[in-house]
């Protein structure tokens, strides 16, 4: 699903602006919130990881209470709730049952599921058939440095002197519990990772989603069929789902792959809390940058022949910005500028870009005098060329 055509924010949210409580800014709901799908998933992690290590990131400027972001039952659509709401802010964006009374209602009375329990045996039997494991334990107690706080992880298991915890999710969490599960194993030196009993991008729950997109678009389903194949090669095998971006006509389109992996092929950053087989951030960055980088050269050629664009421009500014890169405010500004990038390109095109002569030879001879400096690209681009 392309969620990265329009804005994600409800209509008419009560928290309307949120406050940046690093800097001070005050952003609207909607620009905070963003088109794009998974970066508004991020932050929902971010946000409540932040509130969880008491470091919360937005909070509603009317009374300065930590906010965090839900999303509507019905639609991926999101607005910003007060952490705790007691009747001081007009703005009123919790519902009459508490977070702990939702939980009461749906696990008052019901047992450990038999389908959870048996994920929970995969795991472990999985991990004691792999030697880089040990001190392999089934819901153990994690004490953490702090009094009191610890918790009981599904299972446990040490991987190159890195304590790792598995949790199954089979239902739904509230992101509050996931956010604080990964402060905690963070603050303890350890890394968590949530393992599902099936899972489809298209039609993933938002929870899922949570995982997925804060774990770089990677997903770990564990099954009977990873059970045999960690016993037959004698390491932890997980089924490994994940995104693939491409391109078509500029548009981003994001692809499920998936295929049986060894745990020792992913890449484990443990201060992210990610481990993952595919970099599908970075790929998303080289897509994007590829796209930029056409963009500005089909701009920049057709401006060379006289294409004046300043709303091209406007926009290219924009896009390099997102990159950390500064385009001046006009393509003309600085003389040094346009005649570098000329320079570039009719270099890399072989005819002349920008300048008003008849082929290359006499370009190069221009430079020559008037921007020795840039003569070296010629040579950089396999041009030869003779000049006096």
């Amino acid at each position: 699903m392309n969620y990265a055509d329009s804005f994600l924010a409800v209509d008419n949210p009560e928290i309307d602006e949120v406050l940046n409580l690093a800097t001070g800014e005050i952003y609207p709901a909607r620009q905070a919130i963003g088109e794009d799908y998974g970066k508004a998933l991020q932050l929902r992690m971010a946000l409540r990881q932040g509130i969880a290590e008491n470091n919360p990131l937005y909070a509603c400027p009317l009374c300065v209470v930590p906010v965090h972001l839900v999303s509507l039952t019905e639609k991926r659509r999101f607005y910003f709730r007060h952490e705790t709401e007691d009747g001081r802010c007009p703005a009123k964006t919790k519902g009459n049952l508490s977070e702990k009374q939702i939980l009461a209602l749906k696990y008052d009375g019901a047992r450990e599921s038999k389908a959870h329990i048996r994920m929970k045996e995969i795991i472990a039997e999985s991990l004691r058939h792999d030697p880089n494991f040990s001190d392999v334990a089934i819901e153990p107690i994690w004490k953490g440095m702090e009094r009191k706080d610890r918790r009981r992880p599904d299972v446990r298991a040490i991987w190159n002197g890195i304590p790792i915890a598995f949790e199954v999710q089979l239902s739904t969490t509230f992101l509050r519990v996931i956010a604080e599960r990964r402060a905690f194993y963070l603050r303890e030196g350890g890394l968590l990772l949530w393992v599902f009993k099936s899972f489809d991008m298209g039609n993933a729950r938002l929870t899922q989603d949570d995982i997925f997109y804060s774990n770089n678009r990677n997903a770990f389903i564990a099954s009977e069929e990873t059970l045999i194949a960690s016993k037959e090669i004698k390491a932890l095998m997980l089924e490994c789902v994940w995104s693939e971006p491409s391109l078509d006509e500029g548009q981003m389109f994001w692809s499920q792959k998936k295929r049986l992996i060894r745990f020792d092929d992913l890449t484990v950053e443990r201060a992210c809390q990610r481990a993952y087989l595919f970099d599908a951030d970075g790929a998303k960055e080289r897509c994007l940058t590829d796209t930029l980088r056409t963009d500005f050269s089909c701009f920049w050629l057709a401006y060379a022949e006289g294409k004046v664009d300043d709303n091209g421009w406007l926009m290219l500014r924009k896009r390099f910005d997102e990159h950390s890169l500064t385009l001046p405010c006009y393509p003309s500004e600085t003389s040094g500028f346009r005649a570098l990038l000329d320079t570039l390109y009719t270099a890399k095109e072989g005819r002349p870009v920008g300048w008003r002569y008849a082929d290359i030879v006499k370009v190069a001879h221009h430079v020559e005098d008037c921007h020795k400096g840039f003569l070296w690209l010629f040579k950089l681009m396999g041009i030869s060329i003779n000049c006096p």
